[in-house]
């Protein structure tokens, strides 16, 4: 059932117009570009000269599931024939529907925020729900607008909404759960401190009722500082960690690896630790739900990581057959050794590893670079291809000791990349984003 209708856009918004709107009329939500339009949903259309929301152009061929056009000046999209909702100011008009949804929304809210892991996080705790009803931002849109959009063509009759947020936006989604996964020094601003961001980011828990859960990772930076703001709001505070004394341990053995939930032990194969900790807070929110944790953690044994962060695919490239591990969405000072230290441990040879620079560092850049030596070293990688300023000082350290290569940038690499890949490979492919190393994963897929 839609849940839109005129009178709830006029609540929502106040000020704004309606333009041929026929009897009866309702949407079931709001989607602000064209690739992801689906029946009955409001598409809000950007006027000319504006940078934000749909192209005209490019809705037409989906212009039969509109239910209307939402935008700035009613006057450019007559001649598509659709009801029309004009408004004064996108980024508020979307602020406005989302925060107005919530207000109808009677299930639990679980919303995720941290520098790492949030969106593997946010996937795993959105396959424990579904089968019981679950909504979820799962394409990685986890800005303020994002969430609110992605909040209006929710189903406010589903039981949970699993929201990522990149920085806790808890005025908002006002979760009954809040996740913090980990703090690290991840797009930080000039002048920002990690304690700041820390500070930032438990806002979060801004507008939770008292009793309501905090869910957080014992073994972050700043632990201190989601604890303190837990406690101001007088919320129940569940841990997850490696050390004793939290409520769900990870532990590893020479077999494989596990959980210990409150005295309940789950031992698995092999997970590598940055998933564990993924795996824990997963756990926590369906122990927090009175769900089955032993259910749980049986679904998330077979999962399978994202695009970007940590799928693995077996291809065929230039007549090689080779494992591709792809890591290239994002790098920074938690990720990038969770992730080189696991592809060591899953793969015994064959190991080639393209390596970009972390580009959020700030004033710490050259010391996160030199951290990766020893997990590196120990990765025992066949060959090692490094890729960009930062990365040449790590290059310099490990190229007596391992077959390595240096590029000044993905430019340089790009053309040349293919001739380190040898039939029965394994690759690794790791940087931030900006480095451009996932150009070397488009490739290997086509």
């Amino acid at each position: 059932m839609n849940f839109w209708n005129k009178e709830k856009i006029q609540n929502a918004l106040v000020n704004c117009s309606f333009y041929n709107f026929p009897e009866n009329w309702s949407a079931s939500g709001v989607r602000i570009w064209h690739d992801s339009i689906n029946q009955g949903d409001i598409v809000f259309v950007r006027c000319p000269g504006e940078t934000k929301g749909a192209v005209k152009q490019n809705i037409l061929p989906f212009i039969d599931r509109i239910s209307a056009v939402m935008c700035t000046g009613h006057e450019h999209f007559k001649d598509l024939n659709l009801p029309i909702i004009e408004v004064e100011d996108f980024t508020k008009a979307i602020f406005n529907l989302g925060r107005y949804i919530r207000r109808f929304y009677k299930g639990k809210v679980i919303t995720l925020t941290g520098s790492a892991g949030k969106s593997t996080t946010t996937r795993m705790i959105y396959d424990v729900l579904e089968q019981y009803g679950a909504e979820s931002n799962l394409n990685l849109a986890n800005t303020l607008v994002a969430i609110c959009w992605n909040m209006t063509t929710f189903d406010i009759d589903k039981k949970y909404w699993v929201i990522e947020s990149s920085i806790g936006h808890g005025y908002v989604t006002i979760p009954d759960i809040a996740v913090v996964t980990n703090i690290a020094a991840v797009h930080l601003k000039e002048g920002q401190t990690l304690e700041g961001m820390a500070k930032a980011k438990s806002k979060i828990f801004a507008t939770m009722r008292p009793n309501s859960f905090a869910i957080l990772n014992r073994d972050t930076e700043c632990y201190e500082i989601f604890e303190q703001a837990a406690k101001e709001k007088q919320l129940q505070i569940i841990t997850t960690g490696r050390n004793q004394g939290v409520d769900i341990r990870i532990f590893t053995t020479e077999k494989g690896s596990g959980l210990d939930v409150r005295g309940e032990i789950y031992e698995f194969e092999f997970v590598p630790e940055h998933l564990l900790y993924d795996m824990a807070q997963a756990a926590a929110v369906a122990m927090v739900l009175n769900l089955p944790v032993d259910e749980a953690l049986k679904k998330l044994q077979n999962f399978k990581c994202l695009k970007g962060r940590g799928e693995t695919l077996n291809l065929t490239f230039e007549g090689k057959n080779i494992t591709l591990v792809d890591e290239s969405f994002n790098a920074n000072p938690l990720s990038m050794p969770a992730t080189i230290e696991a592809f060591g441990k899953i793969y015994k040879d064959n190991k080639v590893m393209f390596l970009g620079d972390m580009t959020e560092g700030g004033d710490k850049s050259k010391e996160y670079h030199f951290s990766l030596i020893k997990t590196i070293r120990a990765a025992n990688p066949s060959r090692l291809i490094f890729c960009g300023s930062e990365m040449l000082n790590v290059y310099d350290i490990l190229k007596d000791d391992f077959e390595c290569y240096y590029f000044e940038n993905i430019a340089k690499l790009l053309p040349e990349f293919s001739k380190f890949i040898k039939n029965n490979d394994n690759v690794f492919v790791k940087s931030s984003h900006a480095t451009g190393l996932h150009k070397i994963v488009d490739a290997l897929k086509k």
